[in-house]
């Protein structure tokens, strides 16, 4: 089973909005990023396992939502002005209470190929 890949534009509004109203900062605020040595704005973590969430809802539908799990390391900043993408390969399954449970190889890749966030995701096949 292939994971059904999903793509982001990120702008700096998007950032602002996850990170929400009146909030300013690293994550929503490119001079506040700039000022901490950080260049620019980056995005928050839970933005982008936001995205791997959506792929792997995407591809199991309730069997991710009635058991999913996922971990993810972030590797590389991802900011405004990128476009991200979800990509994953299935590594293997398993039978867990008569379901078939699927470990998935998940990363999330900028416009350049380059991996920023990488991990494992499960879910359960329908």
């Amino acid at each position: 089973m292939e994971p059904i890949a999903v793509s982001k534009s990120i702008t700096l509004q998007k950032m602002a909005r996850y990170t929400g109203s009146g909030s300013s900062g690293i994550h929503s605020d490119d001079s506040v990023a700039h000022q901490q040595g950080l260049g620019a704005a980056l995005a928050q973590g839970g933005q982008l396992v936001g995205y791997l969430n959506e792929m792997m809802f995407r591809t199991l539908g309730p069997g991710y939502i009635s058991g999913g799990e996922i971990s993810v390391t972030f590797i590389h900043p991802v900011r405004p002005g990128d476009t991200v993408t979800t990509r994953g390969v299935q590594k293997e399954s398993s039978t867990e209470d008569g379901r078939t449970r699927i470990e998935f190889e998940v990363w999330l890749e900028n416009q350049k190929g380059e991996k920023c966030t990488v991990g494992t995701a499960t879910g359960f096949a329908l």
